[in-house]
């Protein structure tokens, strides 16, 4: 069944949702499962001894006692000039982002058995045509071009727009709280049926996720005891250690109290713990709303979002109406698929049958012509035809994979095959998989798909300014 599907890659978590073909209309945006217990997977890549590109949960367990081999926390520094170092790898940050996109574009064309016919994939409000460029251009890379790129506030409004009615001219203010931050943001739904961004903000590790995960590892590090950081040794043991507290965050947001190595922690310690942080968001939401005057909903979202102190703060503290989506950690990734449903080609409703009757009525009688003969003149001599076969110029076309790095994806539960023996020569395998290619869609959408670019078009966008601070959704493909 033809579907689109909508990708949200976050510092901590990559979410992915679709949107099905019922008919001659999109369903309902539904989760894709990417991880291996939960819908989200860690956005996480590890690169093994063998060469193999490894993610998601996989990546994680890997991370945890390899770290110098595993990248995290590269989405928010896609466009940054100096690349990251993983391992004897050099990668730029887009490069990773890429290599995690196909692979969730790979999982979800495994379980609905074909490609998606368009992808939308979120990005942080503020960026500029420079940080798409570097996106798309990875993308590409690893045979993606029919992608759109669109801002996480504008996904989130089309999130809401979908379960509320939102009217053109009504505006929207926005508190997506994640593991990097709080981003916070005013979108107002245009005539056309679009959001386009008003104004939006951003605080980047004060009082975001692992903030939060600090507070709790640094709780039970002082409780318990046994590892000193400064011992290199002892690293991939803190690492385990920080996962066991990040689950235990994570369980506090549904029971009262988490134990972590026979160290308990209660939610009222740990929300006390947090709230100058909470706050400190807050203000910061109520900063950026303050001005918009037609406001008619807060609407709060994120991972971090289902922490019962930041939904009891927040409606406490802001005077507008305030919702917290149900499942905030997949709300970007919903309105991303509800918009990838509108730039694909749209469901063409089967023909009717058609159907004869012996009673149809007899055609009427054709009308009397009259054929004049027409005299044609002498035939000339015969000329001798040119014959030939036009010359055919060919040529082999090469894929390029995240800067020269080959993929392997691994299914959820498996993990990559263990280094060579000391000793032995190891040749990084040659991956012949390529991700299956996107159909283009048979008509212009409003948000136009990546096209490589041309040396004409690309010097004269090297002196266009920075997008304003009005985003519309039908420039977000840009």
């Amino acid at each position: 069944m033809p579907y689109v599907l909508g990708i949200d890659v976050g510092t901590c978590r990559t979410a992915a949702a679709l949107c099905r073909q019922n008919g001659s209309t999109w369903g309902d945006a539904e989760a894709v499962q990417l991880g291996e217990r939960t819908a989200t997977a860690p956005t996480v890549v590890y690169f093994a001894a063998d060469g193999t590109v490894v993610v998601g949960d996989a990546a994680d367990r890997n991370a945890a006692s390899d770290p110098a081999n595993a990248a995290r926390d590269f989405a928010r520094r896609i466009g940054d000039e100096v690349p990251l170092m993983v391992g004897r790898e050099v990668c730029t940050a887009e490069t990773l982002a890429a290599v995690l996109i196909t692979w969730a574009v790979n999982e979800a064309s495994t379980a609905e058995g074909e490609p998606p016919k368009h992808v939308v994939v979120t990005h942080p409000a503020d960026w500029g045509n420079h940080r798409r460029r570097l996106l798309h251009r990875a993308l590409r890379q690893t045979n993606l071009d029919n992608v759109t790129l669109l801002p996480e506030p504008v996904a989130i409004g089309e999130n809401h727009a979908a379960a509320e009615d939102v009217q053109p001219g009504d505006a929207l203010g926005v508190y997506d709280l994640g593991a990097s931050g709080l981003a916070v943001a005013v979108v107002r739904r245009s005539q056309v049926g679009t959001f386009d961004v008003l104004s939006s903000a951003e605080s980047v590790d004060s009082n975001g996720g692992y903030s939060f995960d600090d507070v709790v590892f640094e709780y039970v590090r002082n409780q318990g005891g046994g590892i000193d950081p400064a011992d290199p040794d002892a690293w991939p043991k803190l690492g385990r250690l920080r996962q066991e507290c990040v689950a235990a965050k994570e369980f506090l947001s549904a029971s009262t109290e988490a134990t972590v190595r026979e160290v308990l922690l209660t939610r009222a310690e740990f929300e006390e713990m947090i709230r100058t942080s909470v706050q400190a968001g807050i203000e910061e939401l109520l900063r950026i709303i303050r001005p918009a005057t037609d406001l008619k909903t807060v609407v709060v979202t994120g991972g971090s979002a289902r922490i019962p102190l930041v939904s009891e703060l927040v409606k406490a503290e802001v005077p507008t109406r305030t919702v917290i989506a149900p499942e905030p950690e997949l709300a970007c990734a919903r309105g991303a698929a509800i918009v990838a449903s509108r730039l694909a080609p749209a469901p063409q409703a089967a023909p009717a049958p058609v159907t004869s009757s012996d009673e149809a009525p007899p055609s009427p009688p054709r009308p009397h012509i009259e054929v004049t003969p027409l005299e044609l003149p002498a035939p000339r001599k015969a000329m001798r035809a040119l014959t030939g076969k036009p010359k055919l110029v060919g040529g082999v076309s090469a894929l390029v994979l995240a800067a020269g790095v080959g993929l392997t994806f691994y299914m959820r539960g498996e993990d990559p095959p263990k280094p060579p023996e000391p000793g032995s020569s190891a040749v990084a395998p040659v991956n012949n998989s390529k991700p299956t290619p996107l159909s283009s869609p048979a008509v212009t959408p409003t948000a136009t798909p990546s096209q490589p670019p041309s040396s004409t078009s690309s010097s004269k966008k090297s002196s266009a300014t920075k997008s304003s601070t009005a985003t519309k959704t039908g420039e977000a493909g840009r």
